[in-house]
């Protein structure tokens, strides 16, 4: 079942380099977004001024940088452990 059938066209990011810098770009203004992992269930963000908070509890990641390593599963090493994250842009 494809879970993107029926939603908002989505962007593939397969590094977190690339997330991050998407994100500084776009978090001078608001924006909101809903981040697919490969396994796990999809969870909601908000981006303002190089902050990002989860919609669901309010938590903060202190940096893009944070965020980007939440995302892609990252160990503490920095080695991620998934190969990608889907974005979808609500506004």
């Amino acid at each position: 079942m494809n879970k993107f059938k029926a939603q908002k066209p989505h962007i593939r990011f397969r590094t977190r380099e690339k997330l991050q810098s998407y994100l500084e770009r776009s978090g001078k203004n608001e924006l909101n977004f809903r981040a697919y992992p490969i396994s796990g269930e999809p969870e909601t963000f908000h981006c303002s001024g190089g902050n990002v908070f989860r919609e669901t509890d309010g938590k903060s990641f202190d940096s893009i940088g944070n965020f980007t390593s939440y995302a892609f599963q990252c160990d503490e090493e920095g080695y991620t452990h998934t190969e990608y994250v889907d974005l979808e842009v609500l506004t």
